[in-house]
């Protein structure tokens, strides 16, 4: 996991040497794990949303008292 998340990482901020490498790392990972990843980070980033949202309603209200 972690070096799937440096890989990633390194897509965004590294060298184009080290993007290659990392993604070139990124395809032996089998469809199936890619997927469950996908929708972890779907879901929270889902939740962070609704959490954020109730956090702000619940200051709002704390703020119109």
């Amino acid at each position: 996991m972690k070096k799937l998340i440096f890989s990633l990482l390194s897509l965004f901020l590294a060298s184009p040497a080290l993007a290659e490498e990392a993604a070139a790392s990124v395809k032996d990972i089998p469809l199936l794990t890619k997927g469950l990843i996908v929708t972890a980070g779907g879901l929270g980033g889902v939740f962070l949303v609704l959490i954020l949202f109730f956090l702000m309603i619940r200051v709002m209200g704390k703020l119109l008292k």
